[in-house]
């Protein structure tokens, strides 16, 4: 995976929740904080601290999968490039 993908899927997935109006702010706020948190990640972060952000991820993916499918498929897009990347 290259740093290119998981930018290109980091700003899709900032304009997606741009457009989105139907979300509620609380998920609003999760879902932007949970971006910034990766954006962080790097070579050295902990596998664990890893784990944890590909399991809120799919927790986010989940929540949002009937009501916002588009931000669904970016998450879960989101998750496969940091499994790749070994994040």
């Amino acid at each position: 995976m290259s740093s290119d993908s998981l930018k290109e899927t980091l700003a899709a997935l900032h304009e997606e929740l741009s457009r989105t109006s139907a979300l509620d702010e609380k998920s609003r706020a999760r879902l932007r904080q949970i971006i910034r948190e990766v954006e962080g990640l790097g070579p050295s972060s902990a596998s664990a601290a890893d784990t944890l952000h590909r399991h809120r991820l799919e927790e986010l993916a989940i929540e949002f999968e009937i009501e916002h499918p588009t931000l669904a498929a970016g998450l879960r897009q989101l998750i496969d490039l940091l499994a790749k990347a070994g994040l």
